[in-house]
């Protein structure tokens, strides 16, 4: 698999891989469609009765009698032609009428033919007759009985096709002199009429009557069961493929690190945000410890005196990770100011239990000092500090861009503290863009969430960061449903009760000036 210079893999070619992936965010869709078609299934066999099947064979299509008797020859009939209009005749309600006075049952015709269907054996002048039952010997009875009927209704149109023949005969015979020659011939073909009218059959007999069936026609429970699990492996790969195609949202750090072309320095689990206050989540800042180990990593090769901390969109948790970060650092023994620059809404007084009327645009329109503005949020952990953003500005782009902005943060990295910016999403405005064009901020970290970032939000955040020169140091992943799978769960640490101010050395410490 190839990799771009950060080392993130650029495209995922195991589809297989892909396909497990997809399968085990959506199992319980193709689990639901797979015991709702099971469960459907099941009540419509408990509710049914079981249908017999019987069929009779009647063959049709032998020249008639009279046709015989007179030497006409019909071979240029439409085999398929004549072969509909003989089904037509069986499924007639004459024939149905002939048929319930057969039987002597209450039924009327049109209930009869519901019971039956005619159908024209393929390249064979046969008709098949099949009546369905839920008696097996009710089911035999009425498709004999159809094929009974159908070869009466037949001999009845012989007969009276052979009457109309003798009738015509008459005529002519009437019609011609005494001792003519032709009156012989006539004379004949009246009396092989005569006889042949006696045995009449329409040229239609059965040479297969129904017997009843000993097994059911409907599926049996075996069946109907593997039947349905197959009918919902099939609707509900459908509705997965359906979802997934239509799901734009990112589940999974690989996907992120595709997206966004940046590597993931910590994956946050989301029982890590279970605590809305920072001074409470003190047993959950493992993954902030490994993102720390990944700033004083970077720090050998750049300054990271200031660090902004953004995300694509609201919601994804940038707030949270700031806090954490900064309660991880001052924890390792370097003092931190966390300022909020996020001047549209601002989201400390959610995080910390501090007076959040005056901190940045206090020192920045009125010129207060900002060491009288700092605030510690946490108890036992001095070397935090906080500088919330204060009243909400009219032009917060514009006091983001001032010159004092920069003083601001070059006065509290001076002061050897490690400084970490709280600032606003990156699509919605303009003000998270002007920052990166700050000289004073040394790198950025990406706050991104799986399962509500989406991958048009990450391409256009990255489309945004690609044109400053300010490169993100990387990912940090939040929203991760299952904290074992990162070892957070199984190998927590134990962290004293009083936060120990512990000198970290020089070469390691985080943003050291050279």
């Amino acid at each position: 698999m190839s990799t771009n210079e950060a080392g993130v893999p650029v495209r995922e070619t195991d589809t297989v891989v892909h396909a497990l992936r997809v399968f085990r965010h959506r199992w319980p869709v193709l689990l639901g469609a797979v015991l709702a078609i099971l469960a459907a299934a099941l009540a419509y066999r408990a509710l049914s009765t079981d249908k017999y099947e019987a069929s009779a064979s009647v063959v049709f299509g032998a020249p008639s009698l009279s046709d015989a008797a007179l030497q006409i020859d019909r071979g240029g009939v439409d085999p398929e032609r004549d072969a509909a209009t003989n089904v037509l005749i069986a499924e007639s309600p004459e024939v149905a009428d002939a048929v319930r006075k057969q039987l002597g049952v209450s039924d009327s015709a049109s209930a009869l033919l519901d019971d039956v269907s005619v159908a024209a054996e393929d390249n064979a002048n046969v008709l098949r007759v099949t009546a369905e039952k839920s008696d097996p010997k009710s089911a035999a009875r009425l498709a004999n009985a159809f094929a009974d009927q159908y070869i009466a209704f037949k001999a009845r149109s012989e007969v009276q096709s052979i009457e109309a023949a003798e009738s015509d005969l008459r005529r002519q015979l009437n019609s011609l002199p005494a001792g003519s020659a032709q009156r012989e011939n006539l004379q004949q073909s009246l009396e092989r009429l005569a006889t042949l009218r006696a045995v009449a059959t329409g040229g239609a007999r059965i040479i297969g009557n129904a017997t009843p069936p000993s097994e059911p026609s409907t599926l049996g429970l075996a069946p109907l069961v593997v039947l349905s699990i197959i009918l919902g492996l099939g609707l509900g790969l459908t509705a997965v493929f359906v979802l997934e195609s239509t799901d734009r949202r990112v589940k999974a750090i690989e996907e992120l690190e595709r997206e966004y072309g940046l590597p993931a320095l910590a994956g946050v689990p989301q029982s890590a945000f279970q605590y809305p206050l920072a001074k409470d989540r003190g047993e959950g800042l493992e993954p902030y410890r490994i993102l720390r180990s990944a700033l004083e990593f970077s720090s050998v090769s750049r300054e990271l005196d200031v660090v902004m901390v953004t995300s694509a969109v609201p919601g994804e948790g940038k707030t949270t990770v700031a806090a954490d970060l900064a309660q991880a650092i001052a924890l390792s023994g370097r003092q931190v100011v966390l300022v909020e620059l996020d001047l549209r809404r601002p989201t400390f007084a959610q995080q910390f239990d501090i007076d959040t009327r005056q901190g940045v645009t206090t020192a920045l329109t009125q010129r207060e000092p900002v060491s009288a503005l700092l605030q510690q949020p946490v108890p036992g952990l001095p070397r935090l500090l906080v500088l919330p953003s204060g009243r909400l500005p009219p032009n917060p782009s514009e006091l983001l861009s001032s010159p004092v902005l920069t003083e601001l943060l070059e006065e509290l990295a001076g002061s050897g503290a490690m400084v970490i910016v709280d600032a606003p999403p990156l699509l919605p405005v303009a003000d998270a863009q002007i920052l990166l064009n700050h000289t004073v901020i040394n790198a950025s970290l990406i706050v991104a969430r799986v399962g509500t970032t989406t991958r048009d939000e990450a391409r256009r955040a990255k489309a945004i960061l690609d044109r400053h020169l300010l490169r993100p140091l990387g990912l940090v992943v939040t929203g991760l449903r299952k904290a074992e799978r990162y070892g957070y769960a199984s190998y927590a640490s134990e962290e004293p009760d009083e936060p120990a101010a512990v000198p970290v050395p020089a070469r390691r410490r985080i943003g050291n000036r050279r």
